[in-house]
């Protein structure tokens, strides 16, 4: 259960870096900050095409890795909930009544 909360920490670095990033996007044009909005492979594209900072390695680096590394723990913290409640419920069957004719 705490790989699920420390991915949701990773989602939140990683989205308060992709924030920075549509802010620069709207500066530089209205198109640009709603393609980085509505478009993530985009923001991607912006990122590393079009961003310009002297803190643009940083920003990159928690942009992805956030959502990369958060995706990773999020998943592994899913799958182990699922196989302590799978545990849990022990060898549940399931019959399916046949059909009478």
């Amino acid at each position: 259960m705490a790989l699920i909360y420390i991915g949701y920490l990773f989602f939140l670095i990683g989205f308060i870096a992709y924030v920075v990033v549509l802010i620069h996007a709207f500066k530089a044009s209205v198109g640009q900050g709603f393609l980085c909005l509505c478009i993530m492979p985009y923001a991607i594209y912006y990122l590393f095409a079009k961003f310009q900072s002297p803190k643009k390695g940083l920003i990159t680096a928690l942009f992805l890795g956030g959502y990369i590394v958060g995706g990773i723990l999020y998943g592994v913290g899913i799958g182990q909930a699922t196989s302590a409640a799978m545990k849990q419920l022990g060898d549940l069957k399931i019959e399916i009544p046949a059909k009478a004719k």
